[in-house]
């Protein structure tokens, strides 16, 4: 990645999390100047809605389309952790992992699910197991980044973290510009969609701003204070 420029990290749990979640709001940031890093924490194998394939070709297939997709975000870096999907942990190892690729890129915003919403339980999807270790997995990480003794390699603080799939959401980024974008970064998972018009309607209703007759996508934000 480019010397000198702003970035944007989002961390999701499977391939096509990222585009329900925050695919706009990302865009947006790359047209002002950021440059994006995908992290994806598993490998998606169980997320097939077409006919049957083996494992390995799953795990290919959704990768490609992973890539696709962030091509059309125009996000720069796609990270694969390979981890089951299903069976991810907040683990000493996935958080290993993950301040390893804070420290690296340094991003200054992070885009990942909000770990006190997911523990309502009230959304099967939503409150997925991969999607609650993840995200206060990252929580976790994004602490243990800016400390000098945790982890190995120089510290980094994280700006801010932007919460999506949030029940108490404090920030609205206006994606209307990017609906389009999103839908299409979004239609790249065809292995995960056989009826793609279905999704894309949910999509487009889910994001509705009526009141400025638009869309948005809302996160909660907080902002990573460093007292000393």
């Amino acid at each position: 990645m480019e010397k000198g420029k702003k970035r944007v990290m989002v961390v999701s749990a499977h391939p096509d999390d990222m585009e329900f979640g925050c695919a706009g709001a990302v865009r947006k940031l790359i047209e002002e100047g950021y440059d994006a890093v995908l992290v994806v924490a598993t490998n998606g194998e169980s997320g097939w809605k077409k006919d049957f394939a083996p494992k390995e070709e799953r795990i290919k297939t959704r990768e490609i389309e992973q890539r696709e997709s962030a091509k059309i975000l125009r996000i720069k870096d796609v990270i694969f952790l390979h981890n089951i999907d299903g069976q991810l942990e907040n683990s000493l190892a996935f958080r290993t992992e993950l301040v390893k690729a804070i420290k690296e890129y340094k991003p200054e915003i992070i885009f990942t699910f909000d770990p006190a919403s997911l523990l309502s339980f009230e959304n099967l999807n939503l409150s997925h197991r991969d999607h609650r270790a993840v995200s206060q997995a990252v929580f976790d990480s994004v602490f243990a980044a800016k400390n000098k003794f945790l982890f190995p390699g120089e510290p980094h603080k994280v700006d801010k973290i932007f919460f999506f799939g949030s029940k108490n959401p404090n920030h609205e980024e206006d994606i209307t510009k990017f609906i389009d974008i999103k839908i299409e970064a979004l239609r790249q998972h065809r292995s995960q969609f056989p009826d793609f018009e279905k999704v894309a309607g949910f999509v487009k209703k889910f994001m509705s701003n009526e009141s400025k007759d638009g869309y948005a996508e809302k996160f909660r934000v907080v902002e990573v204070v460093q007292l000393t």
